[in-house]
Formats: C-alpha cells, sequence, structure tokens
C-alpha cells in the first residue's frame, strides 16, 4: 500500500483527535486557560473522573493530557478495527464495517471486555480519565477515525498487525520532525523525547534477512536434516558452520529484541519459529503457546511500542489458536518507564534492584544488570512495580541464543548531559552513536557461538571515530553476511544503511557481503538485487571476505571488497601524511556572526594575499580569506568568503565552543578540499592568505610536490580508492592523510597539473562571483 496514504491518515488522525479530546474537556469544564464548572449537573463518575483529568493535568500539562487521550483512542479504534476484519472480536461483532453509528457503549464494552486478555491495549488503568474524551465525532462518517475503512483496504488488514507499527509511527512524524529540527538548532533531545527521535520501522524484507540469517541459520546448523531454506526467501546459502550452540528442542531457542519499537522483528520471528516447531511435528496451538512462553523476549524504553509489541505477537499467536486470547498468557516482553525513580516507599529487598534501573527509561536495553542481593523465593511481589522489576532484571540477566535489532541512532550532539555521561562511562570506546553502543552491548547478551542481526548506518564500517567498534566486532565476532545499501536508499533515514549478521565467537573465515551502492531507485530495487545475488556465488556485487584481511589498511576499514592490488599499495607505499601535512581548521560555532562573502564587505577592510597574521593590522584589515569548502569543482575556485579575525580573532576565542585548529599554518598556501559533499571528492590550490575551516580542510609542507600531489587527488585512481573506501560523503583531513602515495618524478605530470589550475582560474574569474573578476570574456 501506498505509505504516504497511511502518514496523511495518521497525520490528521491525531491532529483531529487532539482537537476532539479539547472540545470534550471544555465540555466538562477543563480548558487550557484554566477550569470553568460547566453549566451541566455531573453524575458521580463524570466528576470521579473529571478530578483525575484535572489532577493528570497538573502533573503534565493540559497539551499532554489531551495527546494522550487523542493517543488512546488512536490506537485502540485501529486495533479493534485489526480484529475486526480478522474476525477476532466476540462472536465476530462488526463496529467500524457495520450499518448502524458507532457509540460511546460499544466502544467502551468492548475495551472492557477485551482488557482482560490484552490490557496492554484495552486496560483503563491509570488512565479511566480518558473516557471522558470519547471522540465520538471522529467515529461517525465524516470523521477522522471513519477513515480506516475508507482509506485503508479491508484486504490491508487482513493478517498484517505490521499495519499498525507503520501507523504509530506516522501518528508520530510531526513530533519525530520537530525534535530533529531542534538538533540542527543544537537543542538536546529530551528523555521524553528519545523514544519519538530513534524508533524507525525496518523494512520487512530487512527483517526477514535478518531473522532468517540469524534464527534460520541456528535452527540448520543444529538440525541438519531441516527442510525449511526454500520457504527462507533471503537466506544465504552456504557451508553451515558447526554449530557452538546445540539446540535439541525448538522451545531451548532465546531470541530476543532488545530495542523491539512496535515488534516488527518480534512478528516475523514467531512465523520462523512456528515454521521449525511444525516442522518438529508440533501442533499450531502448542507452538503458539510455547513460542510466547519460552522463546520471544523483548525491551524498549517506550511503554506506548511495548503495548503495540505485546498485541501483535498476541495476535499471531491467534492466528494460530482461536483459543488462545482466553489462555491468560503474558509475553517476555518489558519497558522502562514509569519505574521507581528512589528508594522512598520501596520494600527493602528491592532497593538494591531498583536503583539498577534509575533513568532506565533514557538508557534502555544498554543496562547491565549486576549481581544483586535478593531471594527472589522469599520475596512477594503481588504489587505490579515489583513484578515489573523482577521481570526487567530477569531478561537483563539472561542469554540468548539470536539477537536481532533495528537499534538507536542518535550522534552525541543529540544526545542529553544525563545520557552522554552514561555513555562516556560504560561504552567509553563506542560513545560516537547510540547504535555502535548498542551493536556491542548485543554481543554481551548474546550466548557465545550465538546470532546477531542488526540494521545500523554504515559509517561504522569506514569512519575514524568507529575504529575500535570495528575491531571489537573483528576479533570478537565473525561477520557471516552484510548487506551495503545505496546511499540513500532507506528513506525513513536521513543516514546511509548496512544490515549485517554476526556470529558471537571469533572464528576465522570468509563472510559474505552484498554491495548494492550502485543500484538506486530505493528499497525495492535493493530487495531486486539481493535476491539476484544469493541465487549465486558469481554476482559481479557479491564478495567474500575475511575482516582479517581488513587490518592490511590503515583504521581497518571494512573494505570487503578491495583488491589485492589496493593492499599492496597500502603496505608498500608511505601515507599522504607522512611527506605533507593534511590538516583540519576552525570551528567558530557562530558562521553567520563571523563569515560573509567577499562582497559583502568593505573591500578597504579585507587583507589579501598575507604572509603572516599581524595583530595589530588585524585592528584596520579585520577580514581575511576563508577557505570553508564548497561543492565539487577541481583545481581552483569557492575563494567566495572571509573571515573575521578581529584583534586575532578575540571574539571567537571568547566562545567556549569555538575551535582554532593549526594556526601556524594560516597564512601558508597549499590545497583545500570540501569534507563534506553530495558527489566526489575534488582537490583546488589556493595560494598564501587564507584561514581555513572544518570544512574545507586543507594540505600543507608540499614544497615541489604540490602539483604532483593535486594531480593524484584529483585523479580517477584516487577517486576510485579512496571513494570506495570513504563511502560516507565525509572527507575528514585524518581519512585523506593515510592514502597511500607513489611519488614518481615526471614533469609531464607537473606541467598538465599547472594547465589545469590556470584553466580552472580563467574560467572561476570570468564570472562576477571572483574577487580577481576583471571582464566577462564574451565582452
Amino acid at each position: 500500500m501506498n505509505r504516504s496514504v497511511l502518514k496523511n491518515f495518521a497525520v490528521q488522525a491525531r491532529n483531529s483527535l487532539i482537537e476532539a479530546a479539547a472540545i470534550c474537556a471544555a465540555g466538562y469544564g477543563v480548558t487550557e486557560g484554566g477550569e470553568t464548572l460547566p453549566g451541566m449537573k455531573l453524575s458521580a463518575w463524570q466528576q470521579r473522573l473529571r478530578s483525575q483529568l484535572i489532577a493528570f493535568i497538573g502533573e503534565k500539562g493540559f497539551s499532554a493530557a489531551m495527546e494522550e487521550a487523542a493517543y488512546t483512542w488512536f490506537i485502540r479504534c485501529i486495533a479493534l478495527r485489526y480484529m475486526e476484519v480478522n474476525g477476532f472480536l466476540p462472536n465476530g461483532m462488526k463496529v467500524f464495517s457495520g450499518a448502524g453509528e458507532i457509540s460511546f457503549r460499544l466502544i467502551s464494552d468492548l475495551c472492557r471486555d477485551l482488557s482482560k486478555s490484552l490490557p496492554w491495549i484495552f486496560s483503563d488503568e491509570h488512565k479511566e480519565w480518558t473516557q471522558l474524551l470519547f471522540p465520538e465525532s471522529q467515529l461517525q462518517r465524516g470523521g477522522a477515525l471513519r477513515r480506516m475503512v475508507e482509506d485503508i483496504p479491508e484486504g490491508e488488514w487482513i493478517e498484517n498487525v505490521q499495519l499498525l507499527g507503520w501507523l504509530y509511527q506516522y501518528y508520530n512524524s510531526e513530533k519525530k520532525d520537530r525534535v530533529f529540527y531542534d538538533i540542527k538548532r543544537n537543542i538536546k533531545i529530551s528523555n521524553d523525547n528519545i523514544a519519538a527521535a530513534t524508533q524507525i520501522f525496518t523494512p520487512e524484507w530487512i527483517v526477514r534477512y535478518m531473522v532468517e540469517n540469524t534464527l534460520g541459520r541456528l535452527w540448520l546448523s543444529c538440525d541438519r536434516e531441516c527442510t525449511l531454506i526454500p520457504e527462507w526467501k533471503y537466506y544465504i546459502r552456504g557451508d553451515e558452520a558447526f554449530p557452538s550452540i546445540k539446540i535439541e528442542r525448538p522451545e531451548d531457542i532465546r531470541f530476543i529484541d532488545p530495542c523491539m519499537g512496535s515488534g516488527h522483528i518480534l512478528v516475523y520471528a514467531f512465523d520462523v519459529l512456528m515454521q521449525i516447531y511444525r516442522s518438529c511435528g508440533r501442533s499450531a496451538s502448542e507452538a503458539a503457546a510455547s513460542i510466547i512462553e519460552n522463546n520471544l523476549y523483548g525491551l524498549d524504553i517506550d511503554k506506548r511500542v511495548h503495548a503495540l509489541s505485546c498485541f501483535a505477537v498476541m495476535m499471531k499467536a491467534r492466528h494460530h489458536d482461536p483459543d488462545f486470547l482466553k489462555r491468560g498468557m503474558i509475553p517476555n516482553f518489558e519497558h522502562f518507564q514509569e519505574l521507581p525513580e528512589s528508594s522512598d516507599n520501596i520494600d527493602k529487598p528491592f532497593v538494591s534492584l531498583a536503583q539498577q534501573f534509575r533513568h532506565a527509561d533514557v538508557y534502555g536495553s544498554l543496562i547491565s544488570s549486576a549481581e544483586v542481593e535478593w531471594d527472589e523465593s522469599k520475596v512477594c511481589y503481588e504489587t505490579p512495580v515489583y513484578q515489573r522489576l523482577c521481570r526487567l532484571y530477569r531478561i537483563l540477566s539472561l542469554k540468548y541464543d539470536v539477537i536481532c535489532t533495528n537499534p538507536p541512532y542518535m550522534g552525541g550532539s543529540g544526545m542529553n548531559t544525563e545520557l552522554s555521561a552514561f555513555m562516556k562511562r560504560n561504552f567509553a570506546d563506542y560513545s560516537s552513536d547510540l547504535f555502535s553502543a548498542f551493536t556491542v552491548r548485543c554481543t554481551q547478551l548474546a550466548k557465545k557461538g550465538g546470532y546477531l542481526g542488526f540494521l545500523t548506518p554504515y559509517v561504522w564500517m569506514f569512519i575514524q571515530s568507529y575504529e575500535k567498534m570495528r575491531r571489537y566486532i573483528y576479533s570478537h565476532t565473525t561477520i557471516e553476511s552484510l548487506i551495503q545499501f545505496e546511499y540513500s536508499a532507506f528513506d525513513e533515514v536521513t543516514v546511509p544503511v548496512c544490515a549485517f549478521t554476526l556470529k558471537n565467537v571469533h572464528e576465522e573465515r570468509n563472510g559474505v557481503y552484498f554491495r548494492l551502492t550502485e543500484f538506486r531507485g530505493g528499497m525495492e530495487i535493493q530487495r531486486l538485487k539481493f535476491v539476484e545475488a544469493i541465487s549465486g556465488r558469481s554476482c559481479p556485487y557479491r564478495f567474500e571476505a575475511n575482516s582479517k584481511s581488513f587490518s592490511r589498511i590503515p583504521g581497518s576499514p571494512a573494505a570487503y571488497w578491495v583488491s589485492e592490488a589496493v593492499y599492496r599499495a597500502y603496505a608498500c607505499y608511505p601515507p599522504l601524511g607522512t611527506i605533507a601535512a593534511p590538516r583540519k581548521g576552525n570551528s567558530t560555532s557562530d558562521n553567520d556572526r563571523f563569515l560573509r562573502l567577499w562582497h559583502e564587505v568593505d573591500i578597504n577592510e579585507v587583507n589579501l594575499n598575507c604572509s603572516e597574521i599581524n595583530r595589530e593590522e588585524t585592528l584596520i584589515r579585520r577580514w581575511f580569506p576563508y577557505n570553508k569548502g564548497g561543492g565539487y569543482r577541481k583545481w581552483y575556485g569557492f575563494n567566495d568568503h572571509l573571515i573575521d579575525w578581529y584583534d586575532d580573532a578575540a571574539e571567537i576565542r571568547k566562545i567556549k565552543t569555538a575551535v582554532i585548529a593549526n594556526y601556524r599554518y594560516f597564512m601558508k598556501p597549499g590545497l583545500t578540499w570540501s569534507t563534506l559533499t553530495s558527489g566526489k571528492f575534488s582537490i583546488r590550490c589556493f595560494g598564501k592568505g587564507y584561514i581555513f575551516d572544518n570544512g574545507g580542510c586543507c594540505i600543507f609542507e608540499l614544497g615541489e610536490k604540490r602539483d604532483y600531489i593535486c594531480a593524484l587527488l584529483n585523479s580517477n585512481v584516487f577517486a576510485y580508492i579512496f571513494g570506495q573506501l570513504n563511502p560516507t560523503l565525509n572527507f575528514q583531513s585524518g581519512e585523506v592523510a593515510k592514502f597511500p602515495v607513489i611519488l614518481r618524478e615526471n614533469s609531464r605530470i607537473d606541467e598538465l597539473a599547472e594547465e589545469c589550475v590556470s584553466i580552472s582560474k580563467e574560467d572561476y574569474d570570468s564570472f562576477e562571483t571572483s574577487w580577481d573578476f576583471r571582464r566577462h570574456p564574451l565582452v
């Protein structure tokens, strides 16, 4: 189905439901501006719920109350619609597709009945007041929720519980957009918004790839006679490694998604487990109960997606067993919200346990469950919060045969102080992003020899700040398979991603890699190319490599496609950083204040062609040429910006977050390039008199090698090798410094490079955007 239809429905439903909730609240004399008693007489029931609503507003605020009510009825209605279409409602009841009007009593009675077997969605515990804000107007013809029937075809709901996950993600899309807008304005993500900022729905075929090549591979390694491979479309055939874990029965398998979101991965794991059970001769109803009780585990920081995951797997079980909802089973899933923040009012045996989970709604599954001195057998924990503490402790204390997850993506710039300190304290070597810490944490949760599957940004494969993570993966695990996607294929996120599977023990053997970087057109094109590649080993974008070889290149990038000739070049020739000086420059932290285009400044205040910075001179001529990157242009150009260096940058130096780097290279001639581009690497010559930016890194101390190095870095050879090893389009000075240089004296190369620079300069100066412009060549 077209995702835009789902998104439009979910976004409009959210806005309409919030508005409807506010109208209902006003009808009971509760408004954002304050309370006013309504003109009507309220029943005791209404008075009680009104008091609850006012108390909630007092604690959380009016907007939060309206949002809570809107979401409560949104999720209940889409859950009821799913159950209605699939025939799961009592007596085959019709709610949305029936002939009559939808009433509060009908919905309320259904929710009460279903709350016994599906409390996560339908229970009124702690929010009975939402009944006052029932959006009856939105359930009638023309209402937002009535559009479920009109906009989403009935066939989309049939055995497709993942649809609820998509709707939930789109329901939160505007909130998520606001969070990312704030990040761009250097506003840290608050604890309440971490879930919205980091939840990303995983495409179905990638889920299948991860589960089939972890859970499926584990079972096939233990049951050589199993014939399930034809049912697993994304399974990578090969020689099955000798099992490190011996599984005798399906119920012995433990599978967890520690960042489960709405349960998409767990739902497909249920399907694969059902296939395994059935292949062993078990009945569908027996298998469904065992999967919920023994096999599946899940964690998340968000109680809302926890509820969705519970609902999803219960619906899966209900598809296989008509009586399943009567069995009173509870999935092994938990969330980290609404846990006690202090030891006050906690029974003594639980104090040490509760202390482990302080700020758990921020750290989530990154928390390690340490040993605590308490005897569960001697403690009565009827209270729900105690039951939850024990269940969290148990889930985090177990070791798992299979872990599959799409961990949260959040760089250090988005982390608040609390989360950043936790990362540095517990995952210092892997704190560049949340996903890297989660990857390492999952290896700790898995059994030795277990299997892991991930969907993450692929920066970890190449960027210098992830080198320790790479080395950890190479030394502690075996890369079984990896899919590197085209840069912009995954439109749900703004970063390039990869999917990969690991065996949680190091073995000296090859992994299988799929390089889909050249195939544009979105995830469906990527899927088709992957299916094509797994059908045979002769595919040109399928590779086999041992991660041990990756260390032959400085920084150990996961260069699985690199030829032996490239490895030899890195081994036999000196890196650029030993024969020249690639350097990064300044970060003003306020470019709008300190930078200008050259034509915006009085020319009498500009210093051009200086050999050194004289502080007294900067009091008169305060503006200097500034290299700060630009787009793709070879040889010469992008000399557009000036920087305010008044009093030797006294104002810049006052800013705590500003950085003035490599001052001794200011004013010296060299080569410059753009560290962030939307295309290929390109390098340009510049003369004396420049200060430079971190976005316009430079190379100095070139001497007579300037033209040769300029030609090399603008060559197709460099573009191929360096571009392939750096597909993130982030060309930092440290990465350029590693490139091997084969120096050969060749005057012809120098002459051609000089000629290219001259032609490029003449072209650049022929336009008024250059400060060396004299007249247009056509005049």
